[in-house]
């Protein structure tokens, strides 16, 4: 608050702030410096789609699991109920 606007709050008000300084989800300034991703807007699209592709990656992730166990375990008689079942109990269970 203090850099943006130029007010200083109390103490108390801004004691529990120091726990979300410490936890940064910023993950993109902790592999490159600012100057080398480029412009401003760059830097808030990749800061906003990261977690969107960390979740399909995990998602694709997930499928493939439950494609390769279906293939290796010698039940091919119904392929989508089978992907399905297999999908929905890696989702539920994990």
């Amino acid at each position: 608050l203090g850099p943006v606007y130029g007010v200083r709050l109390h103490e108390d008000f801004t004691r529990w702030m120091d726990i979300m300084d410490a936890i940064s989800f910023d993950f993109l300034g902790l592999t490159y410096p600012d100057s080398c991703i480029g412009s401003m807007r760059a830097r808030l699209l990749i800061s906003a789609l990261w977690p969107c592709a960390a979740f399909l990656l995990i998602a694709a992730a997930i499928a493939c699991h439950a494609f390769a166990q279906w293939l290796l375990s010698g039940r091919t008689d119904n392929l989508r109920r089978d992907l399905v079942r297999a999908a929905q109990s890696r989702l539920i269970y994990w």
